[in-house]
């Protein structure tokens, strides 16, 4: 993505996205690019971060409001959705559980986030 990008989701979404987040998707992972990441688990298209995050907005999350702190940066395909908070000033990533209904540290750093997402995908 570019900053324009960045721009873009801001104004579709009506709030500023973490730095730290900015950051990583203005540099995309190198060791993400030619997996399924820039699609789902990571995502490297401004629209799919705008319509993740208008969707759960607009129409809750299985039946749940969607907590106004997160930001979807990408999904698992199973409706589980990767989530970084809105003031977070260190990339971290949460992983919010469509069937349990909570939200959980998914990775700390992106080192652990792209070498958990590229495990994940060796698993399929």
């Amino acid at each position: 993505m570019t900053s324009d990008d960045i721009a873009a989701i801001e104004r579709a979404l009506g709030f500023s996205v973490p730095l730290a987040y900015s950051n990583v998707v203005t540099n995309y992972p190198p060791a993400l690019a030619d997996t399924e990441a820039p699609d789902f688990g990571l995502f490297d298209d401004p629209t799919l971060v705008i319509d993740a995050n208008r969707e759960v907005r607009e129409n809750g999350y299985f039946g749940e409001q969607w907590p106004d702190q997160y930001v979807i940066i990408g999904e698992n395909g199973c409706g589980d959705c990767y989530v970084v908070t809105r003031d977070v000033t260190k990339f971290s990533v949460g992983f919010a559980d469509h069937a349990a209904k909570e939200c959980n540290l998914f990775a700390d750093s992106l080192d652990d986030f792209v070498a958990r997402l590229i495990a994940e995908q060796d698993d399929e």
